[in-house]
């Protein structure tokens, strides 16, 4: 997700209230080109929770669209119920249900307005972007059923690819269209890379004192893009309090947000608290990005003394190393960023996490992808190779003062 503009659902579309920014996974991500075959009997295949009363919910759902494929009411409910889910537990599995329940309509040119919605919606989080803005671009020129989602989606792909004007006039077309707070977070992302950062937070933090009675995910998204914009201009007492007010606002509604985990995470890990680190991700190992930031703080502890950590972080580490073998044999390139920062931070293959990192970067343009990529050639003894960050930097007005640092160090100014 990975983004910093997520899917959060607009009245156009209130049958789904949330749908949180996430990595992005393939539609069959939950197979592999060689079956496992447990050595006996007794091996633990996976650790499952008692179904509770909405997965027991989810899960009628599914079966009814199952036994009727071309309903696409029923197609539809479905659907965006498994992209919640999905993107609540970052389970590769829900989107391929998702669109499983959208196949009788998958590959239609001309689909209903709604199921092409959430194609878009999920080419979105395969990182399929070309096909994703095709559906997106004909939903905004129809200008009728889910236009308004259609640009906030939009906006998220522009600034995942580095096209922050593009955004801009995406995120500017939704005021009066949608929630206020949505409209402001989503011009918010924009401005605080190309303007004046502190002006833009001033901004940002007035709408959300003044929008009380705002929806919880436009007010968690608002103080999550709040905090990052203070945390990439060194404020960090402001950030972290803005971190904090955006957890306590997933805490009250009860849903998950793992974009804001991993972006505090990567906030408390650049300030040394790797200890809160353990202590917000515990039991979030299942999630691949909030494992690697569990493993970098387990390592980070381990290396200044806590032995007890020693084996977990370890153990972490080499579970990582497994499931990105198994994207590279999936042929799924989604989890790259990822990749490079283990490779760099966990393992010390700076040569090979530079070479992820370009890769990475020809397909994704955020802040995050640009510090990963002007680190990794820095450590390589490379920093050449991250010219185009710089000139990136340069072309888009781009401001954030760690970026500015680095390239200055590597001589790219």
């Amino acid at each position: 997700m990975k983004h910093s503009i997520r899917n959060i659902r607009v009245p156009a579309l209130a049958g789904m209230s949330l749908g949180l920014l996430l990595m992005a996974v393939s539609a069959n991500a939950a197979t592999q080109s060689t079956p496992f075959v447990p050595a006996a009997d007794d091996v633990v295949l996976a650790e499952v929770n008692p179904a509770s009363g909405r997965e027991a919910e989810f899960r009628g759902e599914q079966r009814d669209a199952l036994s009727h494929p071309h309903d696409l009411s029923i197609a539809l409910k479905f659907a965006r119920a498994a992209i919640r889910q999905g993107s609540e537990e970052s389970d590769p599995r829900y989107f391929g249900y998702a669109q499983s329940a959208l196949s009788a309509w998958w590959a239609s040119s001309n689909p209903p307005a709604e199921a092409r919605l959430l194609r878009a919606t999920i080419l979105q989080w395969q990182h399929q972007f070309s096909a994703s803005r095709r559906d997106l671009d004909a939903l905004i020129a129809a200008d009728g059923a889910g236009v308004n989602q259609a640009h906030l989606i939009r906006a998220t792909v522009e600034l995942v690819q580095g096209e922050p004007a593009a955004a801009r006039h995406d995120c500017v077309t939704l005021i009066d269209h949608v929630e206020t707070l949505i409209a402001a977070t989503c011009i918010a992302s924009v401005n605080a890379l190309t303007g004046d950062p502190a002006a833009v937070a001033r901004a940002l933090s007035f709408a959300i004192d003044g929008a009380r009675g705002a929806s919880p995910a436009a007010q968690v998204w608002a103080r999550t893009e709040l905090a990052e914009i203070y945390a990439r201009q060194g404020d960090a007492l402001r950030a972290q309090s803005a971190f904090e007010a955006a957890l306590e606002g997933t805490r009250q509604s009860g849903v998950r947000d793992p974009y804001l985990l991993a972006a505090y995470a990567d906030f408390l890990l650049d300030q040394g608290q790797a200890r809160k680190v353990v202590d917000l991700l515990a039991g979030l190992s299942r999630i691949d990005n909030l494992l690697l930031r569990l493993a970098l703080a387990e390592s980070m502890l381990a290396s200044k003394g806590e032995a007890g950590l020693r084996a977990s972080a370890q153990r972490h580490s080499d579970e990582l190393e497994r499931r990105f073998a198994e994207t590279r044999e999936r042929g799924d390139g989604v989890h790259q960023r990822e990749e490079a920062i283990y490779l760099l931070k966990l393992r010390g293959e700076s040569g090979r996490a530079l070479d992820v990192a370009r890769d990475n970067w020809q397909k994704q343009r955020e802040l995050i992808d640009a510090r990963v990529l002007l680190e990794a050639a820095a450590a390589a003894g490379r920093p050449d190779a991250a010219r185009e960050v710089a000139e990136w930097l340069r072309a888009n007005g781009v401001h954030d003062r760690r970026l500015e640092a680095s390239v200055k160090s590597a001589g790219l100014a």
